[in-house]
């Protein structure tokens, strides 16, 4: 594996495996229903050729995790941080009980990669007859499934049995595809804004803390979910008073996961907020913090506890305010 110098400078066809990421299953006759019940999107109106991003909160509202939802055969599947899942898997449990669904960790069952390119492209037509071809547009059978991802021009997030992937890896490296470390991944995702929930962040922050709202992963006509009541009133009541802002440093840095931001204030450093995803590549390092939502790209910070350098935030790839009457309810 190796990393490219900046984001600029990837390869057209690359790969990496996101061995952070782990998978959730739900199979049997109440799967719907009962994640209905825990997730921000409406799951029964979530078709079969489509993957969306969610949230996954406690009663405060507060987010366990950020997974990726999609369908893989008889089954509901979460794409998530694999530091998040072990709660996210509990509180599942914990309300599974009472339904007919049999909640499976499957990290180990299936790999996660993404990838681009023509070999790869012509991979996924060889093994599910079809290219996913529009945004979180997604295909499976059983070797897996294929999703276009929201980030960077033509990636794939493949999820793949271990047979499959075993097949892509040899497919891939006598190909010659430059194989690149799993920090490029995380880069393309917070260039993109893209959050993320994991070690000490997990269950810190509401969704639209962390831009959730943006990437249509809240529906607010969809009947009661766990800390629906909050996720609500932040919306319609204007209660959030924080947002996830996007950072490039010119530098290559190590960063702690619990890594906290300090705002430039005349000639004094201030609490900024909390780092919640971050990448290092060979010449740059990206970002992602939950800060006060009146930050602007004049704002100075700087990693706190660090000598590293001071940066400013970028400007993020979408809006972070919705209209009250942009209500998206079931289909």
């Amino acid at each position: 594996m190796t990393l490219p110098a900046t984001i600029g400078d990837l390869e057209t066809d690359f790969y990496c495996e996101l061995s952070q990421s782990g998978l959730i299953t739900l199979s049997g006759p109440d799967s719907d229903t009962f994640l209905q019940g825990q997730l921000t999107i409406d799951i029964p109106s979530l078709p079969a050729t489509r993957a969306r991003r969610a949230a996954h909160c406690d009663f405060k509202g507060k987010a366990w995790s950020l997974p990726l939802v999609l369908r893989m055969q008889d089954s509901v599947a979460l794409s998530l941080n694999k530091s998040s899942l072990a709660m996210t898997l509990a509180q599942l449990n914990k309300y599974g009980v009472f339904s007919k669904t049999d909640i499976v960790d499957s990290s180990d069952q299936f790999r996660q990669y993404i990838a681009r390119g023509q070999a790869v492209e012509q991979w996924i037509a060889d093994r599910f007859d079809t290219v996913p071809s529009s945004s979180l547009n997604c295909v499976d059978n059983e070797h897996g499934a294929a999703v276009l991802t929201d980030f960077g021009s033509g990636i794939y997030h493949l999820l793949l049995s271990n047979e499959a992937a075993a097949s892509l890896d040899e497919t891939l490296s006598n190909a010659g595809i430059t194989h690149y470390d799993e920090n490029v991944s995380e880069a393309l995702q917070i260039q993109a804004g893209i959050p993320d929930v994991a070690h000490d962040n997990v269950n810190e922050f509401v969704p639209q803390m962390m831009n959730v709202q943006a990437l249509d992963a809240i529906d607010f006509g969809k009947g009661c979910y766990m800390g629906q009541e909050v996720v609500a009133r932040t919306r319609y009541l204007g209660k959030n008073k924080r947002a996830a802002y996007v950072f490039c440093v010119p530098a290559s840095l190590s960063v702690e996961p619990d890594a906290m931001l300090e705002k430039q204030l005349g000639e004094n450093w201030r609490r900024g907020g909390a780092i919640i995803r971050c990448a290092k590549l060979g010449h740059e390092t990206w970002l992602m913090a939950v800060l006060n939502n009146d930050t602007s790209e004049q704002d100075v910070f700087r990693i706190k506890d660090t000598s590293s350098p001071t940066f400013s935030c970028q400007p993020l790839p979408y809006s972070v305010e919705q209209e009250t009457n942009n209500v998206r309810g079931r289909s």
